[in-house]
């Protein structure tokens, strides 16, 4: 999947994106035309070094809006310049969206579209007028372009995902990768990246996914990945005191490894995104993404056949243990073997492809992994030491926050504060375990009319009352059972049969 950078049509926007090599970048026509009163000819060949891909928009969505108002004269005024901006740069663009005004009726946009380039032109699709037209568009148009706000509508994916395997689609202002994995889409275009600089956001690649803190929670969340963020060759000072240009750096860095994340999961070939280099060294000090589709890692390999041997999964053993039962047929007590699951060490993992691997004291190139967790929790000891190790790492790690607090200035940390409750919860924990106790309740319950039984006797408010006393005041325990209707018996115990 491409991913378009957009909002480059800024200077500083456009100079950034090339100091980061930044491979895929968009722009705006309209953003452009506030800011250029094109006196003279502007040239996307003269503004973008030759080795990024632009992605041109015609931003039509500024006169969609509501509110806005053209008269039709300023409308067809401003898309025959834009045809013209189109005709000076489609050989430098690599691919540019249709005029689609709204305003001017989907008659008008539909006329327009004999003229556009049949490599590199984008229809866009609106909602409004419905999927039948989307799937007559996509009989005829080779790549259509949908915004964001339209794939809200869950009846609509299931249509993307089909069409998506016929035609290129094309995502307008996306910003959510679950949507992004939702079909097989050729480009994504967004400038929701400039949110860091705009908004005060902050997006933070943590390894595995992009976390996204608004403005109100930033300074809580460059807390907590400050180490991230140092460790990745990121100026955290910087960012703390909202660098637009620190911050807008750190945005492209997570957003470059999420869509190879994407780009990963769709099993499409993606190049290394690289990193910033630290400042102390010159080299990056986080691992890189590199990620590459199935077929380009086992070129060569044949079809696994229908009868391949299957192998439990790593990290999972299972053991024999005898369980012992009751037939329910004849009553008498059986035995047999069955299999209980266990998680293990999976040792899998190697040292070229750890995230550890510029850090770790025991890296050597092409080995695995030199550590392994014996851990094991079956009985209640055991359980009770997992326990004391969580609470003394857990408590390792609330005195280091509270010295860095400390260091700080003394402004109370959030990130502190859950700590410091998730080690109260482990404290907890442990001492209820330690003072569980047994406890037997019984409940009784009796329809009037039914008769009373030994229990009730004894205990219930039907009692007959103490067994009537003999002559010298003292009471049998063989008088006793037999007022209760209790027959003297002796108890013969029977002998188990053997398994």
């Amino acid at each position: 999947m491409i991913f378009y950078f957009a909002g480059t049509e800024i200077p500083s926007h456009r100079t950034l994106c090339a100091d980061q090599q930044v491979p895929h970048v968009g722009m705006s026509y309209m953003g452009l035309r506030r800011r250029v009163k094109f006196a003279k000819p502007w040239t996307i060949e003269s503004h973008y070094p030759p080795e990024q891909s632009v992605y041109l928009d015609s931003g039509c969505h500024t006169l969609n809006r509501p509110g806005v108002e053209v008269t039709p004269d300023e409308i067809q005024d401003i898309a025959t310049h834009y045809d013209e901006f189109v005709e000076q740069n489609v050989s430098r663009v690599q691919a540019y969206t249709e005029f689609d005004a709204l305003p001017m009726g989907r008659d008008w946009i539909e006329a327009r579209r004999q003229h556009l380039d049949p490599e590199k032109s984008i229809v866009v699709w609106h909602e409004e007028w419905g999927l039948d037209v989307l799937k007559r568009m996509a009989d005829t148009y080779p790549y259509i372009a949908v915004g964001q706000g339209t794939c809200g509508d869950r009846d609509i994916i299931p249509v993307l995902r089909s069409l998506s395997r016929q035609i290129k689609l094309h995502g307008m202002g996306f910003s959510s990768p679950p949507l992004m994995l939702s079909a097989d889409w050729h480009s994504v275009s967004s400038t929701t990246w400039l949110s860091a600089a705009q908004h005060g956001e902050t997006f933070v690649w943590t390894g595995n996914e992009m976390k996204r803190y608004p403005a109100r929670y930033k300074g809580q969340a460059r807390k907590r990945h400050r180490t991230l963020i140092t460790g990745a060759g990121f100026d955290a000072n910087l960012i703390d005191n909202d660098d637009a240009s620190e911050n807008l750096r750190l945005s492209l860095w997570s957003w470059r490894h999420q869509i190879d994340h994407i780009s990963q999961r769709h099993g499409k070939t993606v190049t290394t995104t690289p990193l910033p280099p630290t400042q102390e060294n010159g080299e990056s000090s986080a691992p890189t993404v590199a990620a590459t589709s199935d077929k380009a890692e086992h070129e060569g390999v044949t079809e696994p056949s229908s009868t391949r041997v299957k192998k439990l999964l790593p990290g999972i053993e299972t053991e024999e243990f005898l369980h012992r039962y009751t037939d329910p047929d004849t009553g008498e007590r059986r035995t047999r073997t069955e299999h209980r699951i266990n998680a293990v060490d999976p040792g899998v993992r190697v040292c070229d492809g750890c995230f550890l691997a510029n850090k770790c004291p025991e890296y050597q190139p092409g080995e695995s992994c030199a550590y392994e967790m014996p851990v094991r929790v079956r009985t209640k000891e055991q359980y009770i030491a997992l326990l004391d190790s969580m609470i003394s790492m857990q408590a390792m790690r609330v005195f280091s926050m509270r010295m860095s607090e400390e260091v700080e200035g003394g402004y109370a940390d959030p990130n502190l504060s859950q700590e410091m409750d998730r080690l109260a919860k482990f404290v907890k924990l442990k001492s209820d375990i330690e003072e569980a106790g047994f406890t037997f309740s019984m409940k009784m319950q009796s329809k009037d009319n039914a008769e009373v039984g030994l229990i009730s006797r004894l205990f219930g408010p039907k009692s007959d009352g103490p067994p009537a006393l003999s002559p010298a005041g003292t009471v049998s325990a063989q008088d006793a059972l037999g007022q209760m209707g209790i027959m003297d018996a002796e108890i013969v115990e029977e002998p188990t049969p053997r398994e």
